[in-house]
Formats: C-alpha cells, sequence, structure tokens
C-alpha cells in the first residue's frame, strides 16, 4: 500500500510517519514536505520525501511521485496570528491538494477504490459558517469550511476521492509525564493513539466520515493492544 504524507515535520506527523514506517501493509509513503526530513528516517526504503515549497501547486513532477497512492493523511496545519495567512495556510493548500489528487492523478493502476484523504481537523470546527462564536473564530470556521468543501469535493469526484476527518481534542505525548496526566483529565489523546487511528482510517477506509476525539481514543487503543510489544 502506498501512502502520501503531509506534515511528517509537525507533532502529530512525525507519530504518523513512524508508525507508517514500521506497518507491515505500507510498502511506501510519500512525504510532501517543505525541507529534508532528519537523516534516521530518510535512510528507511519505504519512504520518499519529495520537497515541495508551495502546497498550492502540484507540478507534473510531484503528480508523478504521487500516482498509485491508496491514501492520503493530511496532517499539514499553520497556526498564525494573521488571519489571511493562516487561511492560506490551512484552507487553500488542503482543498489544492485534495483537488490535485482528485482530478490529477491517474487510475490507481490495481484498484478501483477512491483514494482515501483522512484530514486531520480539530475538534472545536464549526460547519456552520454562520454560527455565532465568542472563542478562536476565525480558525474554528476555516477548519469547518475545509471540512465542508472536502465532503463537497467528495461527492463531485466519488470515484477518485473519499474524505474521511478526524478531530482530535487535545493532543498529548505518548510519553507519561505529570503535565500530561494532569491534562488527561479533560477530554484528549495521545499521539500513538491518534495516530492509530489514522492509519486505520487510511488503510481500511471504513468508518464514519467526521470521526471525533472518543471514538479516535477508544479506536486508537484498541489497535494499539493488538500489536506486538517491542524493545
Amino acid at each position: 500500500m502506498k501512502v502520501i504524507l503531509t506534515g511528517s515535520t509537525g507533532f502529530i506527523g512525525t507519530e504518523v510517519l513512524h508508525q507508517c514506517l514500521n506497518h507491515p501493509q505500507i510498502s511506501s509513503i510519500v512525504a510532501l514536505s517543505r525541507r529534508a526530513l532528519p537523516q534516521e528516517v530518510t535512510s528507511n526504503p519505504k519512504l520518499e520525501v519529495v520537497i515541495l515549497s508551495d502546497f498550492t501547486t502540484y507540478p507534473d513532477h510531484v503528480l508523478q511521485k504521487v500516482a498509485g497512492a491508496d491514501a492520503c493523511i493530511w496532517a499539514l496545519g499553520l497556526a498564525t496570528v494573521n488571519l489571511e495567512a493562516g487561511r492560506k495556510a490551512n484552507l487553500d493548500t488542503t482543498l489544492a491538494g485534495a483537488r490535485a489528487f482528485a482530478t490529477s492523478l491517474p487510475p490507481h493502476p490495481s484498484s478501483r477504490k477512491p483514494l482515501r484523504f483522512v484530514y486531520v481537523s480539530g475538534m472545536l470546527a464549526v460547519r456552520d459558517q454562520k454560527k455565532t462564536l465568542w472563542i478562536g473564530q476565525e480558525g474554528r470556521r476555516v477548519r469547518g469550511q475545509i471540512e465542508n468543501e472536502l465532503v463537497e469535493l467528495a461527492k463531485q469526484h466519488s470515484d477518485s476521492l473519499a474524505t474521511f476527518v478526524v478531530r482530535p481534542w487535545m493532543v498529548l505525548s505518548k510519553e507519561r509525564t505529570v503535565m500530561s496526566a494532569v491534562a488527561s483529565v479533560g477530554p484528549s489523546i495521545r499521539v500513538d493513539e491518534l495516530a492509530a487511528a489514522i492509519l486505520n482510517i487510511a488503510l481500511s477506509g471504513e468508518g464514519m466520515q467526521i470521526m471525533d476525539n472518543d471514538v479516535l481514543a477508544r479506536e486508537g487503543r484498541r489497535i494499539l493492544k493488538l500489536q506486538p510489544k517491542t524493545g
């Protein structure tokens, strides 16, 4: 199985990449990144890093690298105080990627299934763009708009794209610390649990189109318990 990954240098994306590299069903990972990744991961023959400076444009050589992918895990997202820059960093880039993969990739050579596009959103995303919000208005609306447009895009290109949205709450380190123990009192999920749940969606294409924190945490814990212990 071949997987496209964005955001591989971020907190969530780093763990997703680690689990992809160690998953026996995944034979190829194409990481789209603005910068080079550490040698400790690039030495793995499963991984190919494609440097992409502008995530709103997909030249032919990039599309050739991702052709034949079964799934895309979109963990790319930037926090910024500039509203317009934040909108471009999140809305424009996500939709440009999804559209490119839906419309510009050749049919999968061995499968008629659409590419599974898993978008890492957030628990506070608001899909109702007219709803009055008091906290984090712009960021929550942008994520909600991305969700809306991904759902619509999948309807328009149902033969080539299936979209899934994951909505984690507070994402905690997988290491047990005092801080993580305190934070886990509220709605939260460990990053390894989240990555396991995301990867399961990418592999199977099963589950709800939008998965909230509680479902992700339960599914992630279940999957991790099934994995053989290492070390």
